[in-house]
């Protein structure tokens, strides 16, 4: 409940901050700051980068209001919206990473990453997979591809219906780190993926075809992915989000979490996840050496993210 100060009282606005504010609200703050610097250094680069400045401000306005609003009235809605604002924010974030990927690291290194599977295995994978693929395996495997932000908002909605706010709020934060720094993991190798470099882009819809829902949910893939309709040169425009594979890191947390906190859609993760981070492959968005760099960040950053949430919380104190 809101602590209501006396009519002849100002509000004590630093202790209400001070005692709402949780990790994953510093983990964003530290990403629009970091991006509206780059906004501003790239400025004469960036068509768009008065949008962007304007963006970030809104959503640290957004945080900060979620926070006094649901303090004055203990709304609902408002508490909702301080604890699920972040689904959004995750994606705007991840579409600022590549206003940047380019100018700061202008290189790609899928060369690096084909000599990697070549070196591990013998072969390109995805070019083993393409050989055994079927149309039927194709549409399930682009289904579960497609539900890689339904599963942890399943996750989410599912310990907010049950009224278990601290661990909603342990989840949204070990999300949100692992989201951010496999963005900020992009600039490190960049790469477009074995769908531009092992493969002819056109042709895919032709030698991986799937039955009904392949296709629109393609589409909108490649639109996610900076792939706007009728490109004349896909690969110039894609984004270089290859190299870790996110798509790995956030499925194995949401995984791990759904166990940890007993959700009764564990098995369902499981399944829809496991053949997920199969389809990152399959559907030749990654190479394998990016999924398995993917699940080795997953095991550093997930014990890592526990210092720097007690680190926040004593800078809080403090």
């Amino acid at each position: 409940m809101p602590i209501l100060s006396a009519p002849d009282q100002p509000l004590d606005w630093k202790s209400i901050f001070r005692n709402a504010f949780f990790s994953a609200d510093f983990y964003t703050l530290f990403m629009i700051v970091l991006y509206s610097i780059l906004a501003v250094v790239y400025y004469q680069h960036i068509p768009m980068a008065a949008t962007l400045l304007l963006v970030n401000s809104l959503i640290g306005t957004v945080i900060a209001s979620s926070i006094v609003l649901t303090h004055l009235t203990d709304s609902t809605i408002f508490r909702m919206i301080r604890y699920f604002y972040i689904i959004p924010v995750v994606y705007i974030m991840y579409e600022q990473t590549h206003y940047f990927v380019r100018l700061v690291h202008p290189v790609d290194y899928d060369s690096w990453l084909i000599q990697a599977d070549r070196w591990i295995f013998g072969v390109d994978p995805t070019q083993w997979f393409t050989q055994h693929a079927f149309p039927a395996l194709t549409e399930y495997l682009q289904i579960c591809y497609f539900l890689f932000y339904v599963l942890p908002v399943t996750h989410a909605i599912e310990l907010w219906a049950r009224g278990d706010v601290e661990n909603l709020k342990k989840f949204a934060r070990k999300m949100t780190f692992v989201y951010y720094l496999s963005y900020l993991a992009y600039f490190v190798l960049p790469a477009v993926g074995p769908r531009f470099t092992l493969h002819d882009f056109a042709s895919t819809s032709l030698e991986l075809p799937g039955i009904w829902l392949t296709e629109p949910l393609r589409a909108i893939v490649n639109a996610g992915g900076g792939i706007t309709a009728g490109a004349l040169h896909p690969v110039d425009v894609v984004n270089r989000d290859c190299m870790p594979s996110g798509h790995t890191m956030l499925t194995l947390v949401n995984i791990i979490l759904a166990f940890h906190f007993r959700s009764r859609f564990r098995w369902v993760f499981v399944v829809i996840g496991g053949s997920l981070i199969v389809s990152t492959v399959y559907l030749r968005y990654h190479y394998v050496v990016d999924v398995l760099v993917g699940l080795v960040l997953v095991a550093a950053l997930m014990p890592l993210e526990i210092p720097v949430d007690k680190y926040c919380r004593n800078y809080l104190k403090k």
